[in-house]
C-alpha cells in the first residue's frame, strides 16, 4: 500500500531546509528543472567559485531571487544542506512522512532499545520530540 501524496518530496525538503535556517526558492526551482536542476545550477558555480556567496551563485545561473536573506549564506554550504534535505526528504517520502526522531522514539517503547546515548540525545536535543 502507497502512502505516497503528490508534493510530499518538496514539503518534507522545505520543512528540513527551513528547520535549518535555509534559503527556500518559492518557485524558482521549477523554472530552472525542479530542484535538483537549482542543486546542480548552485552547485556548478560553487564548484569554479569556491567562495561564491548563494547570492552570487544565483546570479551566474541567472536565477531571480527576490529576498536578501541569501545574501551571507555561501553557495557550497547551500547545496550540502540542499542535498542532505533531499536525503532527508526521499526518506521521509518513502517511509511514509516518519521521522528519524519517530524511529528512535519507537526503538525506544516498543523494542526497549535504550542506553544512555539515546537517552542522552533526548535530553541534549528536546527539539527532535517536538513532532509527538
Amino acid at each position: 500500500m502507497s502512502c505516497y501524496e503528490s508534493g510530499d518530496f518538496v514539503k518534507y525538503w522545505e520543512e528540513n531546509m527551513d528547520r535549518l535556517g535555509m534559503w527556500i526558492p518559492m518557485s524558482t526551482y521549477e523554472t530552472v528543472g525542479g530542484l535538483a536542476g537549482l542543486i546542480t545550477a548552485v552547485a556548478t558555480v560553487a564548484e569554479t567559485n569556491p567562495g561564491a556567496s548563494l547570492m552570487q551563485a544565483l546570479v551566474r545561473a541567472k536565477i531571480s531571487v527576490i529576498g536578501a536573506n541569501v545574501l551571507a549564506l555561501s553557495a557550497a554550504g547551500w547545496t550540502g544542506a540542499a542535498i542532505g534535505s533531499a536525503a532527508v526528504a526521499l526518506g521521509r517520502t518513502l517511509s511514509c512522512g516518519t521521522t528519524i526522531a519517530d524511529a528512535l522514539w519507537i526503538a525506544r517503547e516498543q523494542f526497549s532499545v535504550s542506553g544512555t546515548w539515546l537517552e542522552a540525545e533526548f535530553l541534549r536535543n528536546p527539539r527532535i520530540l517536538q513532532a509527538k
